[in-house]
């Protein structure tokens, strides 16, 4: 039956495509605009210096300072600590990638990273500020806080001995850089793919509904078109945000797919942060 539903949907698209081709042709222009203005410059120097973050230092440090914070508050290990905050600064789908990267060097245990990774779903930063029409320190704020008491809240008993210490083999400079950039640009085209498809799909529809929840950025210029108040349009760009859009979902899935990432108990806490956030907003505007 899931093979017949398949099949009709591959078809439909045909359809789209061949009997819409000058709107699909805009999105996908739309789309690669996005791609090289905002996600691109935002997530590349992340990727390519992640391996180097590990290798080099920045995982230690943040593991010995701040991992007995995070061990304390949230019940993870100092490892885990690392790939939430380094989601913090970077934002999503950075996490997804940042998972892989400790899940590649063994460094943390399946569990725990799809775990964390439940409380993780950060926005850049730079991207929040640049893209939210009003009020957008206090939705990055409460995108913020709205995580912290989710991990707070569904943390487990903390395990001694979680996971045991590794020792970290430094690779040659350009070995690290080589494959640093070659995981980066296979990482940045399957997020380009994800959005522009995401993009064929919002115009093909052409609801304002489709764009809130199909990709994030549509759902933010969206608002911007709509007569809303000032406190109503940060609840709103707070909501989307926190859900992230059905992108966002396919590409953190996408990275972590060899690891058979567990899509349901993603969605619903990010449908969960999304309420949590934007009541959050409700009650501090």
């Amino acid at each position: 039956m899931k093979s017949k539903l398949y099949s009709i949907g591959c078809f439909l698209l045909i359809f789209l495509v061949l009997f819409h081709g000058k709107e699909g042709s805009e999105a996908l222009l739309k789309a690669g605009i996005l791609f090289q203005n905002r996600i691109f410059p935002s997530l590349f120097p992340f990727l390519v210096l992640s391996p180097f973050f590990i290798q080099y230092g920045l995982f230690d440090f943040l593991k010995e300072v701040f991992g007995p914070i995070a061990s304390k508050f949230f019940h993870i290990s100092k490892n885990g600590c690392y790939l939430f905050f380094m989601s913090m600064l970077s934002g999503f789908p950075s996490s997804a990638n940042y998972a892989k990267d400790l899940l590649d060097k063994n460094l943390l245990e399946k569990e725990e990273a799809f775990h964390i990774l439940l409380f993780s779903h950060f926005s850049n930063p730079l991207f929040i500020l640049a893209m939210v029409p009003t009020h957008p320190l206090l939705v990055l704020g409460c995108h913020y806080i709205s995580n912290f008491f989710i991990g707070f809240c569904i943390r487990k008993p903390l395990l001694e001995g979680e996971k045991k210490e590794t020792v970290i083999e430094k690779d040659p400079f350009f070995t690290i850089f080589s494959t640093a950039i070659h995981h980066t640009m296979e990482s940045l085209l399957f997020i380009l793919g994800v959005i522009s498809f995401f993009f064929l799909i919002g115009s093909f529809f052409n609801h304002p509904l489709t764009s809130l929840f199909l990709e994030v950025s549509q759902g933010l210029n969206y608002l911007k078109t709509l007569s809303l108040t000032p406190k109503q349009s940060a609840m709103l760009s707070t909501f989307l945000l926190s859900f992230g859009g059905l992108s966002v979902h396919l590409q953190t899935y996408g990275i972590l797919s060899q690891y058979h990432f567990p899509y349901r108990p993603y969605l619903r806490m990010r449908i969960f942060h999304a309420f949590l956030s934007s009541l959050l907003v409700f009650l501090l505007f």
